[in-house]
């Protein structure tokens, strides 16, 4: 049964007084039974040491004093958005090997921007219309290869409020990968699994748990005092969520009067919803035994509530940190739960986020760092009537999906111009607009000709000629673009948006503090490592051997049970 939504209301300690039963240390010879990669969309480096002080022992504090916490994890790509990041931990390679340049691109074949889950020939499971796939994705995933190593017997499983987070962690061979539904408030799939929702998917979604909160107030976990981190409620720059106000509490309805697509829209921004994609996977290990089987299993969750509020508040507000407070103990309960049905010393726990985020501009300003918004349409007109100017009236430009900047190759040829000469004038515009950083051509990458800079080796492996621009624009740091006037966004090679926690816990891994140079990319392979399987095919992360011993055990560091007086959130 799942875990009631209605514990996140509750304030004080969530597990005073739990004990757990002893577990037993790994020994050399053993290898985990269930492989649980966490994943928190949008959810900066430094969350972890700026509200430390405020976990409780069961959640974030317990992995950063018992695992092994990589400090200088950072993904080495320039664009760092969902669908990157989520591909990224899933194969252990970049974009220019898997193609998911970004969260969607310009498709030439169909006129149109497309998603990186879009596949018409997919139908919803659970739901109505045309769903998502994998196809996009080139290269195994690491729950591929466990399929591929075990002869089908592992089971793969993937949830998260988003598609394309759960489709790429999941994988082609997985059992089912699933996520939330707005407009139903239901978690669905994808047929590329199957033609229907298991039975144990259709009870959790027929007790309609979204729904108990419409009209509910979401107030802080704390008292407003504590939260001397953040910037101050109701902060002017912030966006406030659809149908309530930019102040706790917020009353989440969506501007509906009754749970509908408004109000799930809205109660994907609130900590409810992390635990409602916590409660699914609960359910998922309880009704598919997962952990249970003579080979391991494998279960990924994303927790993307962060990146929905995140964009309308920004990281330094009250609500950002509020929210992470109520993972820490959705992540305690789910921790002891886990203890207690499969047994942490039988799991390995990878603990990630796919981004960070960069401060709402103008407080950035109001510190004195340079920032700024440039708003894509306004962008996209200026450099479609500079070249007007140059080369005659026509629409040079066929679509600006940033960072990617598609010229009109038909209009190229009718004009009889050279297209590297036309990509060399249009980037000269580009970089006389404020804000703008490098921009990068097309023909560079062909030729190989790129100019030497910090940020060259990160846009190389962001480029795939097939869905990549003829552009690629580079905003400098602190600037974004961004068409509203108010939130925030990521998708920079910036340290605000690449730096992002990385953390192993369980069999075969030792705990510790380790600062060596280190990435996202280096998770897959490490979990293949662990578990004595085939690195997916297109890997290029390391595996941690700082972390990960060549017997891959005993397991030094302290197990979960060995605090008798673990709790959860305060």
């Amino acid at each position: 049964m799942a875990v009631f939504l209605s514990a996140l209301l509750t304030l004080g300690p969530a597990l005073s007084g739990m004990m757990l039963p002893a577990a037993a240390q790994t020994t050399a010879s053993s290898k985990p039974k269930l492989v649980l990669v966490l994943m928190a969309d949008q959810f900066s480096y430094d969350y972890l040491s700026r509200y430390q002080d405020k976990f409780g022992s069961g959640g974030f504090r317990f992995l950063l004093e018992h695992a092994a916490n990589f400090v200088n994890c950072k993904y080495k790509q320039a664009n760092t958005e969902t669908a990157c990041g989520h591909s990224i931990v899933a194969t252990g390679a970049y974009p220019w090997a898997t193609g998911i340049i970004g969260d969607s691109w310009f498709d030439r074949r169909k006129g149109k921007v497309i998603e990186s889950v879009t596949d018409e020939t997919q139908q919803l499971v659970g739901g109505n219309g045309a769903a998502g796939s994998t196809r996009a994705l080139l290269g195994t995933t690491v729950g591929d290869e466990l399929k591929l190593a075990t002869n089908g017997r592992s089971k793969v499983f993937a949830v998260s409020l988003k598609d394309r987070a759960s489709l790429f962690l999941a994988g082609r061979l997985a059992n089912n990968a699933f996520w939330f539904d707005p407009k139903t408030g239901n978690f669905v799939s994808s047929s590329q699994y199957g033609r229907d929702l298991p039975s144990w998917a259709k009870a959790f979604n027929d007790q309609h748990l979204p729904d108990r909160y419409f009209g509910k107030p979401w107030q802080r976990f704390l008292p407003e005092s504590q939260y001397n981190a953040s910037t101050r409620d109701d902060y002017p720059y912030e966006r406030a969520i659809p149908g309530d106000g930019r102040q706790f509490p917020h009353v989440i309805t969506g501007g509906a009067a009754s749970a509908g697509e408004a109000y799930y829209t809205a109660f994907e921004m609130t900590p409810w919803a992390n635990q409602l994609v916590a409660d699914f996977a609960r359910e998922a290990i309880d009704r598919e035994n997962l952990g249970d089987h003579p080979d391991a299993d494998f279960l990924a969750v994303s927790f993307s509530a962060g990146d929905y509020l995140g964009h309308s508040f920004g990281p330094y507000s009250q609500e950002v940190e509020d929210l992470v407070l109520r993972l820490d103990q959705t992540l305690a309960t789910f921790f002891q739960y886990l203890d207690q049905k499969v047994g942490l010393d039988r799991c390995l726990i990878v603990f990630t986020a796919d981004h960070g985020c960069l401060p709402i501009p103008e407080w950035l300003k109001e510190k004195g760092v340079d920032s700024g918004r440039i708003d894509p349409k306004s962008f996209k007109n200026i450099v479609n009537s500079a070249l007007n100017s140059r080369l005659g009236a026509d629409d040079w430009i066929e679509a600006f999906e940033p960072p990617n900047l598609y010229l009109n190759l038909d209009a190229i040829d009718k004009q009889k111009y050279r297209q590297p000469d036309v990509e060399a004038l249009a980037a000269k515009i580009a970089r006389s607009v404020p804000g703008v950083g490098d921009v990068f051509t097309a023909v560079q990458f062909f030729l190989n000709q790129l100019p030497s800079g910090p940020n060259v080796d990160a846009v190389r492996r962001n480029y795939y000629g097939a869905r990549s621009g003829e552009l690629y624009i580079l905003t400098k740091p602190g600037f974004v673009f961004m068409g509203e006037s108010s939130g925030t966004t990521h998708g920079s090679p910036y340290g605000y948006d690449a730096q992002v926690p990385m953390i192993f816990y369980g069999s075969g891994i030792h705990g510790g503090r380790y600062g060596a140079d280190s990435s996202p990319a280096d998770i897959a392979p490490t979990i293949s490592a662990v578990l004595g399987i085939q690195a997916p095919s297109l890997s290029e992360g390391r595996v941690l051997n700082e972390a990960v011993g060549q017997d891959y055990g005993p397991f030094r560091a302290r197990s979960y049970a060995a605090n008798p007086d673990a709790q959860g959130a305060r």
